[in-house]
Order: structure tokens, then C-alpha cells, then sequence
């Protein structure tokens, strides 16, 4: 150490622990001092005071090794933590100051956006938003649409508004509203549901839903009700054939099968009850609104039914008869036949169609016994019913006709089974015969006209006495010649003794009503009679058409088994 150092070190550790302040030692004081003497008394034991100080620093530094004591420093990192913590502290307490007066962002109270609203001013919007408000509820062709007749009944916007807001949690607001910003809505009145179809969700929503007393929620339930119900009238909510027709496509479609299903109406009351809370103006009804089909069939297996049907009535079946075309089975006719099974197989039930073709051929195609009524080729009208003429369909082997057709592909043309035939087909109520025998009972005479119209024979006739009893009169009606022969003897009907009630010989017999009436000639009758229209009243036959034995031989010749034969007044 040099003699400076020592000096020096000697001279600072007195300045801090031996020299004592004047004022401490014993009978002496520090003389005061003013005026310049005094600044410069004290600027000069500043600068003594400092000047200490350096020696003693660097007198620490030098030592450093052999004391070991280095001052203890504030990190900078430490302060800034700090600050940090402070901020953070600030924020906190302001956010939770902040959310226990407004709203999260992005919350909803009856469909009205309050995000970061007071409860005042959501209230408000909310009571604004309710005055104009209407519900619309639409799906699978269901359209509804309620307007209360006081919107402002729907909600309590201020209890709503405060009840929210008393759920915010605002000392878990960072938490909250990191949430709320995720998420479209943070806070709806009407709770949430987590999984499940939509009618589901709204089902177990409702379950927390309780519309203001003022809104009257049973006359809104009755008039949905309403109409649910009359929806769902005409609707089977199953799946069938004639539900699943399209008539416009011409065939079946799973769209058209679907559109059968009933609404549920207790889904839909949900729904409503929701969307009234929220003050939703629409509610767009899915599949889980309506009741399933076919024991909860998929769409796949639907469509492979329907496919399987399209086949069956992709076919067009024409009915003739006489070579004309009197009716048409198109897939709209022919899908009213077809089923589905449990296994949703496509089949047609064959007594219901057996059943409408026989209606069929009773509407319009069995002529047989009808009433006509024609013009005859002289001018006169006639009209007359009853007899065995015409037209008579086989309904049972019609039915296995077309269910034969329906199994070939293409188009089929098919000729009527029938029982009984006509010359021609016509309009029901027309003349269906072409050549025929004309027996006119009020004349008292006949005539023989050909298919267009010629007259080939006529004859004067005397017909059934009607006074020997109504079974002699001779029966009207259109008929149908059978087997005509010669030299053939009449008989009338047995008594008890088992004798006919008489015998006569004919030459030329024509009968058309079974073997009792026909056609005859009466050479018993006087020439004059058959002149005479009065005459059958006193000398009528027994039933028959009684003719000059002349007449007749010319008739024999022209006519043959299936002749129609009109007999009329």
C-alpha cells in the first residue's frame, strides 16, 4: 500500500467513524452561519460529504475479495412484472365492473342482438323488435303464419333483460368472453340442447320456456292444433302406393310418397313455443317434424319400393272391343292396384283390380239388357231396354288379361274377354247392332233392315194377346236370333197332368226368347188380321210374332242365329 493510500484510507475511516460532528463534542457547538458564509459553509461539507463517499466505494470495490459484499439491485424483468401484474389487475377489476352492467357480445334475448347493451337498452330494442311481430311456419308443404294481436304480450323484456344479465358471472368475465366471442350466440332465453333432431332440441327446450302471463299460449295451441289437423287430413302418414304417385311425373317418386306424412303437432307446438320466446319470425320444419314412414324406412329402401312399382305401371294396357278402343290403363290407372308388402315388395292386388274393371264394363261396357235409343232408318225414334242383346264382359279373365300384360314389357293392346258380343261398340245408350229386325208392337208390324240402313223385308204381324194374362204379352227388348229351323212344333206350357196346354205346327221357326218366343208363321190366322193393329187384342198369340206363311218364308231365308231382334211399342 503507498503512503497516498494509506493517508488516504486513514483520512476516510476517520471522516466515518472517529471524527464526530461538532455539535458532539462535549462544550462546543457548530458556529452558525449565514449569508454566503453559511451556503458556502454548507456546499463545502457537501462536497467533503460526496467526496467521502467516492473513497468509500472505491475502497468497497477494492476490498471486494477479501469483505465479499455486493450491493443487492432491482431486475429489470421483476419491475416489469410488476407493472404487468398492476395492469392486469386494473383490467380485471374494470371488465368486472363492465359485465356486471352489460351484456357478453353476441348475445341474444328474444332474438334481438344486446351485445354490450345495458339491461335498460336491451329492454327497450327488445320491446321495439316485438311490435310488428309474426311467426311463419313452413315445411313439406305445411305453411302457417300466426300475428298476436298484442306483440307486446309475447315478452317481459325487462325481467328477460335483467334475469340475462344477473347470469353473467362478471368475475369470471375473461372466461366468459373469450366464450362469447367463439361462439355465435352466448347467451340465448331460451337455453340450448346439446344433441338430438331439431323437434327433439325444441321439445326439451320448451321444457324451460314460460311465456309471460299475458300472452294467452292456449289460444295460440288451439289455433296450431287447427291446423295441424287439417293438414293431416287425407293424409294416411303411411307409406302407400296411391300416396306415393305422382300423376304430373306419371310416376311413383320417394318426394310424392313423402309428402303423405303427418305433422306432429306436439313437435311443432315446441318449436312455436321456442321461437315465440326468441321472437323468431320463421320456423322451417325438417324431416323429425313429421311422422316417419314404413316403420322408420330409409330413404334407400323407399326408392328401391318405389322402383320396383314404377315397373309394374310402366306399361300402356289398351282395352277393344269390336276392334275399337274403349278404355286406356296408363301408369295413373294401373298404380291404384299396386301394394307394398311389410317388406316394402311392389305388387298388384288383383281383387281390387278385378273389382274396378268389372265396375268398369258395368259403367260402360256391358251394354246387355241397357236402355237405347236410336233412330230408326223410316225416321222414327225408338227407345227400349231389356233383353239379351249386346255386349257382357268376363271381369275375371279381363283381370288376367291385363295382369299378364303388365308382366310384358312395352305396350299392350288387349281384346275384351267377353260372354256376349254386339256388331259394334258405341257410347252406352246407342244403337250397338248393325243388321236387325225391327218389331214394332204398337204397328203391328216388322221390319228387316241391313247394317246401313236399307229395309231388305217388312210384313204386318200380330203379336201376343195381352188379355189372356201379362205372360202372353210378347216381351220387349233387344234380342238375339238363335238357331232358326223348319217344321217345328210349338208347345205351351204344362198343366198338372204333365200335358202342354197346346201343340201347333210351324213351318219356319225363329226363335230369339230362349225356345217360347219367336218368330213364326200362323196359317191359321185370317190374311185380313195382319192389317189389322187391333187384331192381336182378340186374336193374339201366346206370346209369339205371328206372320203370313209367304212373310215368313221370305224372312227364313234372309236371316241367321245371332240377328238382333228389337221388339218395342
Amino acid at each position: 500500500m503507498s503512503e497516498h493510500e494509506a493517508s488516504t484510507m486513514t483520512e476516510t475511516n476517520y471522516n466515518r467513524t472517529t471524527r464526530p460532528p461538532l455539535s458532539a463534542v462535549p462544550g462546543m457547538t457548530a458556529p452558525a452561519a449565514t449569508g454566503r458564509t453559511a451556503q458556502r459553509s454548507h456546499a463545502a461539507a457537501t462536497t467533503a460529504y460526496q467526496s467521502a463517499a467516492a473513497h468509500r466505494k472505491g475502497a468497497q470495490g477494492a476490498g471486494q475479495g477479501s469483505h465479499g459484499g455486493k450491493p443487492r439491485r432491482v431486475h429489470p424483468a421483476l419491475v416489469t412484472l410488476i407493472a404487468v401484474a398492476v395492469i392486469a389487475l386494473v383490467a380485471y377489476a374494470g371488465g368486472v365492473v363492465a359485465f356486471s352492467n352489460v351484456f357478453y357480445p353476441n348475445t341474444e334475448i328474444a332474438g334481438v342482438d344486446v351485445s354490450l347493451m345495458t339491461a335498460k337498452t336491451a329492454a327497450a330494442r327488445v320491446e321495439s323488435s316485438a311490435v310488428n311481430y309474426k311467426l311463419t311456419i313452413k315445411g313439406n308443404d305445411f305453411t302457417w303464419e300466426y300475428k298476436p294481436e298484442d306483440s307486446s304480450s309475447l315478452v317481459d323484456a325487462s325481467a328477460r333483460a335483467d334475469e340475462i344479465l344477473q347470469e353473467n358471472a362478471p368475475f369470471s368475465w375473461p372466461f366468459r368472453l373469450a366464450r362469447a366471442l367463439s361462439d355465435t350466440k352466448s347467451v340465448v332465453s331460451t337455453g340450448t340442447v346439446a344433441s338430438g333432431s331439431e323437434a327433439d332440441q325444441a321439445v326439451e327446450a320448451a321444457k324451460s320456456i314460460e311465456l309471460p302471463s299475458s300472452f294467452n299460449f292456449d289460444d295460440f295451441t288451439q289455433r296450431l292444433a287447427a291446423a295441424c289437423e287439417e293438414y293431416n287430413q287425407g293424409r294416411s302418414g303411411t307409406f302407400d302406393a296411391a300416396s306415393a304417385f305422382d300423376a304430373d311425373q306419371g310416376k311413383f317418386t320417394l318426394e310424392k310418397a313423402k309428402a303423405n306424412v303427418k305433422i306432429d303437432t306436439e313437435k311443432v307446438t315446441a318449436a312455436a313455443k321456442v321461437a315465440l320466446a326468441d321472437l323468431d319470425t320463421s320456423i322451417k320444419l325438417d324431416a323429425s317434424f313429421f311422422d316417419s314412414l314404413a316403420a322408420h324406412a330409409t330413404d334407400e329402401q323407399l326408392t328401391r319400393a318405389i322402383d320396383a312399382a314404377n315397373k309394374l305401371v310402366a306399361h300402356t294396357i289398351t282395352l277393344t272391343m269390336a276392334g275399337s278402343a274403349v278404355a286406356t290403363l296408363d301408369p295413373a290407372t294401373l298404380e291404384q292396384w299396386v301394394t307394398f308388402g311389410d317388406d316394402l315388395s311392389a305388387t298388384f292386388d288383383m281383387d281390387a283390380m278385378t273389382a274396378w274393371l268389372r265396375q268398369l264394363t258395368i259403367d260402360s261396357l256391358d251394354t246387355v239388357g241397357t236402355e237405347r235409343t236410336y233412330t230408326r232408318p223410316n225416321g222414327k225414334v225408338v227407345t227400349v231396354n231389356g233383353g239379351t242383346y249386346g255386349w257382357e264382359v268376363s271381369s275375371a279373365e279381363l283381370a288376367k288379361q291385363v295382369q299378364s300384360a303388365v308382366q310384358t314389357d312395352g305396350d299392350q293392346t288387349i281384346e275384351v274377354a267377353t260372354t256376349s258380343k254386339a256388331d259394334i261398340f258405341t257410347k252406352r245408350g246407342e244403337r250397338d247392332w248393325g243388321a236387325f229386325i225391327d218389331v214394332d208392337l204398337t204397328e203391328q208390324h216388322a221390319y228387316l233392315y241391313d247394317a246401313s240402313g236399307n229395309l231388305l223385308w217388312e210384313s204386318g204381324i200380330i203379336s201376343g194377346n195381352p188379355n189372356k194374362g201379362d205372360d202372353t204379352a210378347t216381351p220387349t227388348g233387344v234380342y238375339r236370333m238363335l238357331q232358326p229351323s223348319r217344321d217345328t212344333t210349338l208347345m205351351g206350357k204344362k198343366d198338372e197332368s204333365g200335358k202342354p196346354s197346346y201343340q201347333t205346327k210351324v213351318s219356319y221357326w225363329m226363335p230369339f226368347v230362349g225356345s217360347a218366343i219367336g218368330l213364326h208363321d200362323a196359317s191359321w190366322q185370317a190374311s185380313a188380321s195382319f192389317s189389322n193393329p187391333s187384331a192381336y187384342l182378340s186374336v193374339g198369340s201366346h206370346g209369339c210374332v205371328n206372320l203370313p206363311p209367304a212373310k215368313a218364308a221370305e224372312l227364313y231365308d234372309k236371316v241367321a242365329s245371332g240377328l238382333c231382334v228389337v221388339v218395342h211399342w
